[in-house]
């Protein structure tokens, strides 16, 4: 079956729902009209206050701790999204639950793309299409592999879609051939298994993938599962000596973002979309900034505040039961997440703006992390404390505060 995926049944907001639901969804819509409205008179406060060269940053008072305590307390702030990008930079799935391991969430990142040649890994920052090609995870207990991860292209690409093992067994590793010297940004020697297609036949070809994918990015590729080899996650300013590992993932194993944080973040290139004289920055359509953009794993909302997250240096997330909370996992917030242009895609069409929303993104969110000067901040890498699972709805607490 389906890894507990989100269709637009579950949304709150479906045509058809109860009166409670909509009581719900009316609370909901003003919260965010209210929150929309306080960042709007921030913003004009900044640009009456603040000159260009001073910088107009929009982070989180610490003065507002308070506030952000009390929603906490009354355990309002929970997850509300969850998303799992099986192969890097393509299309993520939004999950209702996510088992987790150190590692990150359970198939996130576990697999990429690599050149032929160079054996660099391939990201939508060089490659914007790739956001097009779409993954569903189907988990089988019956199935030799735990299931299958199923892989679909754009109808106008001329690639048939195929599928790969979800969990390949060791005598299956055995066969495929392996990859030892994989890069991406700075990071080399990160290995990998050229993957081959899920089927019980011995006739499919098993250069099925690779020859799928070549097509597709034209010119020769692979598809990679990640390989036993620990690759370990860089230190952060905060965290010297931190010892945790990764998959593909850029840097970190999570990475959380509160939605109220990603509001805020669409009145900021509202904002500056309106100060621009070319006609095509200043009337750039606002509603095609989505949260998918960013690719977070965990979004949380209900905080009432944007951008509290960079203050929660520890946290636990727990699941609500008729008796209160229970089965509390530990978090560590390692460092603010640093923006690269990768968001600029848009994940619907596949096209990149050079400006939007990195500019406007620099302009309010420059230069937060220490470790990372001259970057912009949107969101936290996390570390887990153990392996767990996390829902839609779990409530989140914050034990320790601290500048991220």
């Amino acid at each position: 079956m389906p890894y507990s995926e989100v269709t637009p049944l579950d949304c709150p907001f479906a045509l058809t729902f109860s009166w409670s639901r909509r009581i719900t969804a009316l609370t909901v819509f003003f919260s965010c009209l209210v929150l929309l409205i306080v960042i709007s008179r921030r913003l004009s406060m900044l640009s009456r206050d603040q000159t260009e060269s001073r910088g107009s940053k929009i982070t989180f008072d610490p003065k507002d701790q308070g506030i952000v305590k009390q929603k906490l307390d009354a355990r309002e702030v929970k997850i509300s999204r969850l998303f799992v990008h099986p192969i890097k930079s393509c299309r993520g799935i939004s999950v209702r639950t996510s088992r987790y391991t150190q590692l990150g969430l359970e198939y996130d990142r576990q697999w990429c793309i690599i050149d032929a040649q160079s054996h660099a890994i391939i990201t939508a920052r060089e490659f914007p299409k790739m956001v097009l090609i779409t993954t569903r995870i189907v988990e089988n207990s019956n199935d030799r592999y735990g299931g299958q991860l199923e892989i679909t292209f754009p109808k106008e690409s001329g690639c048939e879609a195929f599928s790969v093992p979800l969990k390949p067994n060791p005598e299956t590793l055995e066969r495929w051939s392996t990859v030892e010297d994989c890069t991406v940004f700075i990071f080399a020697d990160i290995d990998g298994y050229i993957t081959q297609p899920h089927s019980s036949s011995p006739f499919v070809d098993s250069s099925l993938c690779s020859a799928t994918l070549s097509r597709f990015f034209g010119k020769p590729v692979h598809l990679i599962y990640k390989g036993p080899r620990l690759r370990p996650a860089p230190p952060t300013w905060s965290f010297p000596n931190l010892k945790v590992g990764i998959n593909y993932q850029d840097v970190y194993p999570i990475m959380v973002v509160s939605n109220e944080s990603f509001l805020c973040a669409k009145v900021m290139v509202a904002s500056w979309c309106r100060e621009q004289e070319r006609e095509e920055l200043r009337d750039w359509d606002t509603d095609s900034l989505v949260l998918e953009r960013y690719r977070p794993n965990i979004v949380f909302e209900g905080a009432s505040l944007p951008f509290a997250e960079d203050m929660w240096r520890k946290m636990t997330i727990s699941s609500p039961t008729p008796h209160g909370l229970s089965n509390a996992r530990s978090f560590t917030l390692v460092s603010k997440c640093t923006r690269c242009l990768l968001p600029n895609i848009d994940p619907a069409t596949g096209t990149r703006n050079l400006n939007i929303p990195s500019k406007p993104l620099l302009k309010f969110r420059k230069d937060l992390d220490p470790g990372r000067l001259g970057y912009s901040c949107f969101g936290c890498n996390a570390v887990p404390a153990e392996a767990g699972s996390l829902t839609i709805g779990d409530v989140v607490s914050v034990q320790t505060w601290g500048f991220v």
